[in-house]
């Protein structure tokens, strides 16, 4: 199954595993803020400290951290090129990091009032800028040299451009918190950051790796790759067009009319996802692809909260505000976390094996890549995350804050079970049988 992982193209595991450390510690604390501040995710407004805490280390020290560490080491899978340098790679991991926990700080002490000092902001937009730009030139450098012009490798790169954006648009955001001199609301800036994030950045990334890795994992033939390259056009034409409604007519109407563009490309991916499923050769589906599989009916829930905001926009101004929230929470909280949670299990155990085992293969009994982790933990976990996931939503749309303190408790142990079972795989020593 993961035959295509092995490739003399692979970088040194001293580039990937820091990212995976990192990005799992980040989960926890991730769970940590939710318990302690979860009144703050109920609150009837969007520019919240604490959601803006909570967002931040999930986005970038899990979500974002775990991809760059993943993709350096899927480069060679899904491109067929070494990764152009591994430097930059360590340059990147340490301003991305430094500059994700001194923006976290910086948003929780945060006032957004006119006493507000954005200097460490702006320190901090800076360090992470850097480490982006250093990894979108590691990537582009490493997709110029490969021979495959596939559509899942225009996505990814794609996904690179979008990145650069989001971060540009962060920085310009808080040079114009500090002095005014964009003619765009606040909220507008903020949808506008969002979706070129959450859509931009991660879901294209997502939909160029899931091109070549779902079909590999789930050993699928035949894919319906014009289901991707529609849901490219539509996606790109959706990102666009949401991007300049809201800078210069920010019409409900029209905002409407970009969301359609991006539901209708993000169904052609579930579909293709679907069709992955249903046609495969494999069917009993391991922790990594069954959390896998619950992320993309995640990513169907998303979809739904999101023709809500469509066809009655403002039906309810609290309840309107909680279903947006509801919305993000969707996305990061579910789709991306369970994704990530599950594609852990597909690369790291993978990645560990190969460093302690790859030159003894065919000389001596060695362990199969999912026995350096707890199968029964990563199950377990994964009832956790489901149940965690269920109350989170509950819980944001009636304003329950108990049940988001119960929902932020079984994220906890979601995360402390992940996180036994990444230190168990990171920390692994080649034993002899």
């Amino acid at each position: 199954m993961q035959a295509g992982l092995s490739t003399k193209n692979a970088p040194s595991p001293s580039v990937v595993l820091p990212h995976f450390v990192f990005g799992a510690i980040s989960f926890f604390v991730a769970g940590i803020v939710m318990m302690l501040y979860a009144s703050d995710l109920v609150l009837p407004f969007h520019l919240n400290a604490k959601i803006l805490v909570l967002t931040h280390v999930m986005v970038l020290g899990f979500i974002t951290m775990m991809i760059f560490g993943a993709l350096y080491q899927l480069i060679p899978v899904v491109m067929e090129v070494k990764l152009y340098s591994e430097v930059l790679a360590k340059i990147s991991f340490y301003l991305f990091s430094s500059g994700t926990i001194l923006l976290v700080i910086s948003f929780w002490e945060a006032t957004f009032d006119n006493a507000q000092n954005w200097l460490w902001f702006e320190i901090a937009g800076t360090l992470i800028l850097i480490a982006v730009i250093l990894f979108a030139i590691n990537i582009l450098k490493s997709a110029a040299k490969t021979e495959r012009k596939d559509i899942g490798n225009k996505f990814i790169v794609t996904a690179i451009i979008y990145l650069l954006l989001t971060v540009s648009l962060a920085i310009t955001m808080i040079i114009n918190f500090a002095h005014t001199f964009i003619p765009v609301s606040t909220i507008d800036l903020l949808k506008m950051h969002a979706h070129l994030g959450l859509v931009g950045w991660f879901l294209f990334l997502i939909i160029g790796v899931a091109s070549k890795l779902m079909p590999m994992f789930l050993i699928t033939n035949k894919m319906p790759i014009k289901l991707l390259n529609y849901s490219y056009y539509l996606l790109n034409t959706g990102i666009i067009l949401l991007v300049l409604v809201l800078s210069f007519y920010p019409e409900q109407w029209a905002i409407g009319l970009s969301g359609v563009f991006i539901i209708a490309g993000v169904l052609l991916f579930l579909l293709f996802n679907r069709y992955a499923f249903k046609h495969r050769f494999r069917k009993k589906l391991d922790v990594g692809l069954q959390l896998s599989k619950i992320a993309f009916i995640i990513l169907a829930i998303v979809l739904v909260f999101g023709l809500i905001s469509l066809v009655v926009p403002g039906f309810s101004g609290l309840l309107q505000i909680r279903i947006e929230i509801a919305y993000g929470m969707s996305i990061v909280l579910g789709f991306l976390t369970a994704l990530i949670l599950g594609q852990s299990y597909k690369t790291l155990p993978f990645i560990v094996w190969l460093k302690n085992y790859q030159t003894k293969i065919g000389r001596q009994k060695i362990p199969l890549p999912q026995e350096l982790y707890s199968t029964r933990v990563a199950n377990f976990h994964r009832q956790t995350f489901v149940v965690a996931f269920v109350m989170l939503i509950a819980g944001e749309i009636a304003g329950w804050v108990w049940l988001l303190q119960a929902a932020a408790v079984m994220y906890i142990i979601t995360a402390i079970l992940y996180n036994y079972n990444i230190f168990k795989i990171v920390f692994h020593k080649a034993t002899k049988f």
